[in-house]
């Protein structure tokens, strides 16, 4: 929080406190009262882009513990809590490397306490990185374009990142993470565990899980096609088999009739019947048993998968119906 008599306190002591550092000349410190003054007015009307910009010059012309006290706040205001860290450090620093007075006195106090309240806000990520990765030669760490090192806990920024491994080969391996104030997070990274989102190789789970239930559709069709077939030929053949017991009462026959035409087709009919029948159970067991064994649900899932084909055989027809 801004102190409200501190802003008024500062600016009329600006003038005066400038005057009385040595090192810097005269024109340097007109120019940063001016900067400061005008990056004082965009803060106070939540500009922060402005004042960014007009204090950052301001603190290049003349170091001032002051300036990087409302150069801090800015940051802060912006999202950017480990720029505002290290302003308020240097103005901390600054202020003990030189002889004090009343003004650059309270603006050290101003930036130990408000440094002191704004670390526990600043999150931390720790990168976990695999054994295949740890293998590689060279490998180089990037967050947000940036190098870093992944020996210890890393403080950020919150909002969102992109973290990049490199190696010398040119593979790289990338991800992205949200991270709140205050939180820390343990980022992992794997090869094995890109390469197996981006390529979706044969063997993994979900490509397995998809082509059995592939060969399951192709088993299920062939045995409502078999089922049906065997159907169709079971009833003709019944059909032969009555007319020529019509035709033959207690094996004679009467003059004229086709009965060896339908003796021939009701044992061929039969024959194409039992073989329909038993392709057409060969295929429905099929079916089934890749359904049984195929993984529908896993541990994460909320809503274990139903297929939607259904096996339908009636008198004379067979089949599979889909529900929408």
């Amino acid at each position: 929080m801004i102190r409200s008599g501190t802003v008024a306190l500062l600016v009329s002591c600006w003038s005066l406190c400038t005057h009385a550092q040595s090192g810097s000349s005269t024109e340097s410190r007109a120019q940063a009262e001016v900067l400061f003054a005008d990056g004082m007015r965009a803060f106070e009307g939540h500009d922060y882009a402005r004042a960014l910009g007009e204090l950052g010059r301001a603190s290049l012309l003349v170091p001032d513990p002051r300036i990087e006290v409302y150069l801090a706040r800015t940051h802060v205001a912006l999202g950017q809590l480990l720029d505002a860290a290290a302003a308020y450090q240097s103005a901390v620093d600054e202020s003990a490397a030189r002889e004090l007075n009343p003004t650059l006195a309270r603006a050290r106090e101003l930036a130990r306490d408000e440094l002191a309240e704004l670390r526990p806000r600043i999150p931390a990520i720790e990168i976990a990185i695999d054994e295949a990765l740890q293998r590689a030669r060279n490998l180089r760490l990037e967050l947000d374009g940036r190098q870093i090192s992944s020996d210890a806990q890393l403080p950020v920024d919150p909002g969102r990142h992109d973290l990049v491994a490199r190696d010398t080969e040119g593979d790289a391996l990338s991800t992205s993470f949200e991270i709140a104030e205050g939180e820390s997070k343990t980022i992992p990274l794997s090869w094995h565990a890109q390469s197996a989102r981006g390529s979706g190789a044969p063997g993994s789970p979900a490509n397995s899980t998809s082509t059995r239930k592939t060969l399951g559709m192709v088993a299920l069709g062939v045995g409502s096609t078999g089922l049906g077939v065997g159907t169709v030929t079971g009833i003709s053949a019944l059909s032969r088999y009555s007319f020529a017991d019509r035709h033959c009462p207690a094996g004679h026959c009467t003059e004229g009739t086709p009965v060896p035409d339908d003796h021939s087709a009701f044992r061929d009919l039969k024959t194409i019947s039992a073989a329909g029948f038993v392709v057409g159970a060969a295929g429905i067991g099929t079916w089934f048993g890749l359904l049984v064994s195929t993984p529908t649900a896993t541990a994460t899932s909320e809503h274990p998968h139903v297929s939607p084909w259904t096996p339908v055989v009636g008198v004379g027809s067979a089949g599979a119906r889909y529900v929408f």
